[in-house]
C-alpha cells in the first residue's frame, strides 16, 4: 500500500501539468477566435498554442520582410500568448515613433531582464512612467552631454592603442579580432562605467568578470518561454534558468555593491569622474520627490549593453571632430 500510495502522490505534479496545459489550450482557441473576429490588421493563419513563432524563422528581419511583401506594411502576428502588431514602413514607423510615441512608447519587461536589472528599473527596459522620464533626464544631462563624453576622450585613446598592440603582437599568426574588439569595448566600458579596468590576466581573472559577461549576455538574449508565454513562466524554475538568472544577479550585485561602497569611502576629488561618482552625486544632491536609490543607480550601470554605454561610445567621434 506505502508503494500505491507513493505512486499516487508522484502523479500528482504532472496531471497538475497536464490539467494547465489543456486548460492553456483551451483558452488560446477561444481568445484566438475573438480577436479573429475583431478589427485587427491582416496577418497569416496560427498554429494552435504557438500562434505565428513557427513563421519568425532563425532570420525573423527576413521573415517579417517576407510576411509585409505578402500583408502589407502592418500586419498582425500571434507570438505564443502575445498579441503583435508589426510596421514594416517608414510611413507608419514615423506614426508609431513619433506621432503616437506617448501611446506606445513602454517596453516588454522581459523575465531575465527583471533578474538582471533590478526589476527593470534601468534605462531600456523600464515602462514608459515618470521614473523613466526623470531617469532619462539624468542621463542627458549628467552623463551623455558633449563636455561628460569628451572627459572621457583620454580613456578611449588608451585603449585604442592597447588595441593596436594587441594587433601587433599577434602578427603574423591568426588574429581574433571578434576577441580583440570585445576586450576593447569591454575595457573602455568598464573604465568609463567603474573607474576600473577589468583586462585579462588582472581583477578579470580575479573577479571571473569576463565570464559572468559571458553569462549575463547569453541569459538577456537567449529565448525565453516566459516572454511569450507569461502564464508559463514556473517552467523557468524547472529547466533551471530562473536559478541561474538569480546567481547571475547575485554575482554581479556584489561586485557593484563593492565598486559602489569603494566610491564612497573615496575621499578625494577626481578629476575625471566615472559614471558610479556622477550617479552617487546626483543621489546625494536630489532633492526632488523620486530620489535614486541605490539599486536604481545599479540598474543604470548594468546598461553596458544597452544604449547608454552605445550612445557615449559611438557618439564620443562627434563631439571630439565637432
Amino acid at each position: 500500500m506505502a508503494m500505491f500510495q507513493w505512486l499516487k502522490e508522484s502523479y500528482k505534479p504532472f496531471l497538475l501539468c497536464v490539467f494547465i496545459f489543456i486548460a492553456l489550450l483551451v483558452k488560446l482557441f477561444i481568445n484566438n477566435s475573438r480577436k479573429r473576429s475583431s478589427n485587427l490588421p491582416p496577418g497569416p493563419a496560427t498554429k494552435p498554442f504557438i500562434g505565428n513563432l513557427h513563421q519568425l524563422g532563425t532570420m525573423p528581419h527576413i521573415s517579417l520582410q517576407g510576411l509585409a511583401d505578402k500583408y502589407g506594411p502592418i500586419i498582425f502576428l500571434q507570438l505564443g500568448e502575445i498579441p503583435t502588431v508589426v510596421v514594416s514602413s517608414a510611413r507608419l514607423a514615423k506614426e508609431v515613433l513619433k506621432t503616437h510615441d506617448l501611446a506606445l512608447a513602454s517596453r516588454p519587461q522581459l523575465f531575465s531582464a527583471k533578474y538582471l536589472f533590478y526589476n527593470c528599473t534601468d534605462i531600456a527596459f523600464a515602462p514608459y512612467s515618470a521614473y523613466w522620464r526623470h531617469v532619462r533626464k539624468i542621463c542627458i544631462l549628467e552623463l551623455l552631454s558633449a563636455k561628460r563624453v569628451n572627459s572621457y576622450s583620454a580613456v578611449r585613446e588608451e585603449e585604442v592603442a592597447s588595441l593596436v598592440e594587441r594587433v601587433a603582437g599577434s602578427y603574423p599568426g591568426t588574429i581574433n579580432l571578434s576577441k580583440i574588439l570585445g576586450l576593447y569595448a569591454n575595457n573602455v566600458v568598464c573604465r568609463v562605467a567603474f573607474g576600473r579596468d577589468f583586462t585579462e590576466g588582472g581583477e578579470s581573472k580575479k573577479y571571473g568578470f569576463q565570464k559572468m559577461l559571458d553569462e549575463y549576455q547569453e541569459l538577456l538574449g537567449g529565448f525565453s518561454v516566459g516572454d511569450f508565454f507569461p502564464s508559463l513562466e514556473f517552467i523557468h524554475s524547472l529547466t533551471g534558468m530562473k536559478a541561474r538568472l538569480q546567481d547571475t544577479s547575485r554575482k554581479f550585485d556584489q561586485l557593484i555593491d563593492q565598486i559602489v561602497s569603494e566610491h564612497k569611502a573615496c575621499n578625494k576629488i577626481k578629476e575625471h569622474k566615472d559614471l558610479v561618482d556622477i550617479l552617487l552625486e546626483v543621489q546625494e544632491n536630489d532633492s526632488g520627490e523620486m530620489p535614486l536609490t541605490i539599486d536604481n543607480i545599479k540598474a543604470i550601470i548594468l546598461v553596458r549593453d544597452e544604449a547608454l554605454i552605445t550612445i557615449c561610445l559611438f557618439i564620443s567621434p562627434y563631439v571630439e571632430s565637432g
